[in-house]
């Protein structure tokens, strides 16, 4: 399992690349398949916690404590 910081190691060496390429840009089929897992595992932890704030806001509606800054939170597009 890749570590967080040899993922770090890899975003910082493609930031590099981008910064520096006016063109094309070659990428090892190993970085791009670490890049593309932790975009996977990003957008499931990110989908997880949309959900679980939710069940919050809706268990706190349901219970009558619900607010303008629980109502009004960001990603209330569910």
């Amino acid at each position: 399992m890749t570590t967080d910081k040899q993922i770090e190691a890899l975003r910082k060496s493609l930031r590099l690349k981008v910064k520096d390429g006016n063109g094309d840009l070659t990428l090892a089929a190993a970085d791009l398949r670490l890049v593309l897992d932790e975009l996977g595992r990003l957008l499931q932890s990110n989908d997880r916690l949309r959900r679980q704030n939710r069940r919050v806001r809706l268990k706190l509606q349901r219970a009558g404590i619900a607010d303008d800054a629980v109502e009004g939170a960001p990603g209330d597009d569910a």
